[in-house]
């Protein structure tokens, strides 16, 4: 709302006013702001993610979590490296069916398609690197979706560095010895893989899935402490997007190999 801040929002709730049909009959609010309201309401009753995704600063998109929770897609990118010459080998997407290997050289050209049925995407740094190199590549999406990039989100909490670091920080533990490999050693398997090493690309696959899958943790995690204290804590969130990435193979010994 126009001339609003987060010290208003504190002063409403201390007037007992809890949520939106509190606040549109309530005497907290001008008549500007009832109207500024009243589009946020139909932006939600249309499902309009991107209204808010453009309302709100990167560390505030946290709040859109719970309503697009069911039309959300995790995702994370694979490069052979940063420099001009470099491309994408691979995208990962969790949602609330799963998760999905977008992999280059077999199915990385449908991935434009399949990302329009997303409201909201969730990253981590990807407002820099994922979603850019994504239409730089694959020309337009997810223009219609809102994006809640979590370093963003979780530095304003007091969490920087990586992303492995931040899980450690707040406890975080994968389990396995996939969590030893940097983004250097994707790219080493991609090339790997590209030279035929027969375990290769499912070990890059499912090194990103371990990644790809703790974006909901850090998401959940991410909006507890946003909200402790407000209203809005409570259910709180908890993501639906889940999956067991034991499920999925890799060669521990190459791994072995790439961290000697």
């Amino acid at each position: 709302m126009p001339g609003f801040n987060v010290d208003d929002e504190e002063d409403l709730w201390a007037a007992g006013v809890k949520d939106w049909d509190d606040a549109i009959v309530s005497d907290q609010l001008s008549s500007e702001q009832k109207i500024s309201l009243n589009e946020s309401i139909g932006a939600l009753n249309a499902r309009n993610a991107l209204y808010f995704g453009e309302q709100y600063r990167a560390s505030e998109r946290w709040r859109l979590l719970p309503d697009y929770q069911d039309e959300t897609a995790f995702l994370d990118i694979e490069t052979t490296g940063l420099g001009g010459e470099a491309y994408i080998t691979m995208c990962g997407i969790l949602d609330a069916d799963g998760f999905k290997a977008y992999v280059r050289g077999d199915n990385l050209d449908d991935l434009a398609a399949d990302l329009e049925r997303y409201k909201l995407v969730v990253t981590f740094n990807g407002i820099s690197f994922d979603v850019p190199w994504l239409r730089r590549e694959l020309g337009p999406m997810l223009e219609d979706a809102a994006h809640v990039d979590l370093m963003h989100v979780l530095r304003s909490v007091g969490l920087r560095g990586g992303l492995k670091k931040i899980e450690k920080a707040i406890g975080l533990d994968r389990g396995d010895d996939l969590s030893m490999l940097t983004g250097r050693d994707a790219v080493v398997l991609w090339k790997l893989a590209l030279d035929g090493e027969p375990n290769a690309l499912e070990t890059l696959i499912r090194y990103n899935a371990e990644d790809v899958v703790s974006l909901p943790r850090l998401a959940e995690y991410a909006y507890g402490q946003n909200s402790a204290g407000t209203p809005m804590a409570i259910p709180g969130f908890f993501s639906p997007a889940q999956f067991d990435t034991t499920t999925l193979p890799y060669d521990s010994d190459l791994v072995q190999y790439l961290c000697r």
